[in-house]
């Protein structure tokens, strides 16, 4: 089994770790052995060494027919990357993870026109500002704007009626941050489901995030301190729903999927959050991979590409 869709004991046991998985492990713990702990790389390095397509994490090839443009929306501007279709049924919203520090509009270009082509969508990946740079609330000052825009110009620019949200990591938190700020003004009507891959929901330590096996994770909990402490910069109050999202009231939400492994520090993110949603009665999925790191889903193997499946197919259910 590649994966559950269900929280219990046989998730957790390490024989039921797919093959795949358990050489993905490995090969990332000794490509890690031979660097330094990446909480003490300088945010601007990492950053040039992505966009060289080195590190665990490089950015993927340059789609051909993405392009790059500026939006605007009561006289704010932000930038997004564009993958349009002129047959779509509806737009995916796409927010990138990187700890609100990392990450691109166009380092997934790949994988975002793979996704344009098997569920039929046109997509916008934000170019939200980063931090340390730009501290809370810019990033989600620009994702908020643009889920305004696309609302008021879906169906001019797009030719479509629904809108579907997801993102990875810091990026599945600023999606779920940006669906409350929306039904704070009542217009996330449109947005017919989530897609929320291995999201960081709260500002307060989890126990999941205390790695006491020292092992060679791809998110450390010394990178998750340095991840908060760069975008969290002026004592926010950590039960607030825009710091924390878990701390939202999710009454009228659209449904939502989401994804974690085992291995991954942001387990108890995913868990807790996959239950807020029931709670407030919305419809809830949960894909949970054994063994698997986080970010398992940019590392192709036939796991992954199952979970995918899953992803889509739970969206197309939404919007059809």
């Amino acid at each position: 089994m590649f994966f559950y869709k269900n929280i219990c004991s046989e998730v957790f046991d390490i024989k039921n770790i797919n093959n795949d998985i358990l050489e993905m492990n490995t090969n990332i713990s000794k490509l890690m052995e031979n660097m330094p702990p990446s909480h003490e790389i300088p945010f601007e390095i990492l950053r040039k060494i992505r966009s060289e397509g080195g590190g665990m994490l490089p950015n993927q090839p340059k789609s051909e027919i993405a392009i790059n443009r500026n939006i605007e929306f009561n006289e704010t501007k932000v930038s997004i990357r564009e993958i349009r279709k002129t047959d779509a049924n509806f737009v995916y919203l796409h927010i990138h993870g990187g700890g609100f520090c990392l990450g691109s509009s166009d380092g997934q270009d790949f994988e975002l026109e793979k996704l344009s082509n098997e569920i039929n969508c046109s997509v916008l990946s934000v170019d939200y500002r980063l931090a340390p740079e730009h501290a809370y609330p810019a990033a989600a000052d620009d994702c908020e704007t643009v889920a305004l825009w696309l609302i008021e110009n879906l169906k001019n620019e797009y030719g479509a009626e629904k809108i579907v949200i997801g993102g990875e990591s810091a990026g599945a938190h600023l999606c779920v941050t940006t669906l409350l700020r929306l039904k704070n003004k009542n217009v996330h009507h449109k947005i017919k489901a989530l897609n929320l891959i291995f999201g960081t929901y709260n500002a307060n330590t989890l126990p999941s995030e205390i790695n006491s096996e020292n092992e060679n994770l791809l998110l450390s909990s010394e990178m998750m301190k340095k991840f908060e402490d760069s975008y969290l910069q002026n004592n926010e109050d950590k039960t607030n729903p825009d710091v924390s999202p878990m701390f939202g009231n999710f009454s009228d939400m659209p449904p939502a999927i989401f994804t974690i492994g085992t291995r991954d520090l942001l387990l108890d993110h995913t868990l807790l959050m996959h239950s807020r949603w029931i709670t407030y009665g919305n419809k809830a999925e949960l894909v949970i991979v054994p063994g698997a790191d986080h970010a398992f889903i940019a590392f192709p193997c036939e796991t992954t590409s199952a979970v995918i499946k899953e992803l889509n197919k739970f969206i197309l259910m939404q919007i059809n």
